[in-house]
C-alpha cells in the first residue's frame, strides 16, 4: 500500500515559514509516535517514508508526508491523522490543521496505471519543492542527472516491494539512458540541518523516455513514486520533495 497523507497548516505570528522548517516537522512527528515506532525508525537506515514542508503563504503551508510501508504506516497514521494543532517547540509555534487528507492506493492499482494503459508516457515533469542533493563520490551533487535519480528511486522502490528488485548494473545503466532531460529550470539552494548547509537544487525538470515499450512503463513506475520516496537524501528529514506531472502528447 502507497499513502499520503497532508496537513494543511496555518499559524499565528511573523516568523516566515520555510522548507527548513521540513527537519523540525520530522522531530514533531517522531515525538507523537509510540516509543516503540520511534525507536524501530531511529534504527532503520532507509527511513520507508518521506516528509517536507511546502510553504503556500504567508503563515500558511502544507506538510507532505509519504508512506510505502504497512508496519510504520500505520503508526504514522494514526498519531497523526487525530491532530488538530502540531506544535513545533523550536520555533515556539503551534499550527493549527485547517485541513487534513489522505490518500491511499494498492500495489495492484500504482502497477496497473502504467502497464494496463494503451500505450505509455514519454514525457514527465519533476518539480522539487524542496531542495535535492545526490551524494557522489563523496560530494553532494549541485544538478540532477539520470542515473542519479534512479539509482535514488531504486533503492527506496526496491525497500517498499523486496520482490521487486533491479540490482542489475546493466539493467540500471539501460534506464538511465534512454531517459533524457530535455528542459530545465533549475537553481541552487541550501537546506539547513542543524549546524550543516547542504547545497543542492530547486525547480523543475523535463525528462523523456526512449526506447521499447515495456522499458518506458517501468520508467514512469519509478519516476512517479518521487510522489511518495522523495528523490536524493535526507528525504526524510524534509529534503527532495518532488511533485511528478505526466506530459502527454495532445492529439
Amino acid at each position: 500500500m502507497l499513502q499520503k497523507i497532508i496537513l494543511n497548516c496555518t499559524y499565528a505570528g511573523d516568523q516566515k515559514a520555510s522548507y527548513n522548517w521540513g527537519s523540525l516537522f520530522h522531530g514533531a512527528m517522531i515525538e507523537l509516535l509510540p516509543d516503540i515506532a520511534a525507536d524501530m525508525l531511529h534504527d532503520n537506515n532507509l527511513r520507508p517514508f518521506s516528509q517536507y514542508v511546502h510553504v503556500l503563504a504567508a503563515n500558511k503551508l502544507e506538510w507532505h508526508i509519504g508512506l510505502w510501508d504497512n508496519q510504520y504506516a500505520e503508526a504514522i497514521a494514526q498519531a497523526l491523522m487525530p491532530l488538530s494543532i502540531i506544535e513545533i517547540k523550536h520555533k515556539g509555534l503551534k499550527m493549527d490543521i485547517v485541513a487534513t487528507e489522505r490518500k491511499k492506493q494498492s500495489v495492484r492499482d500504482y502497477f496497473a496505471q502504467f502497464f494496463t494503459s494503451e500505450t505509455p508516457c514519454r514525457k514527465y515533469e519533476l518539480e522539487f519543492l524542496t531542495p535535492c542533493t545526490h551524494k557522489s563520490a563523496g560530494q553532494y551533487v549541485l544538478f540532477p542527472s539520470t542515473e542519479l535519480i534512479i539509482q535514488s528511486l531504486l533503492m527506496r522502490f526496491s525497500a517498499f516491494l523486496e520482490e521487486f528488485t533491479i540490482d542489475d548494473p546493466k539493467a540500471i545503466a539501460q534506464l538511465s539512458e534512454h531517459l533524457k532531460i530535455t528542459r530545465y529550470y533549475l537553481r541552487s539552494a541550501r537546506y539547513y540541518l542543524e549546524k550543516t548547509k547542504i547545497p543542492g537544487y530547486l525547480g523543475r525538470i523535463t525528462l523523456s523516455v526512449r526506447g521499447p515499450e515495456p522499458l518506458a512503463r517501468l520508467a514512469g513506475l519509478l519516476l512517479s513514486f518521487a510522489e511518495y520516496a522523495g528523490i536524493g537524501v535526507k528525504t526524510s528529514l524534509g529534503m527532495g520533495g518532488c511533485r511528478v506531472t505526466q506530459i502527454r502528447a495532445t492529439k
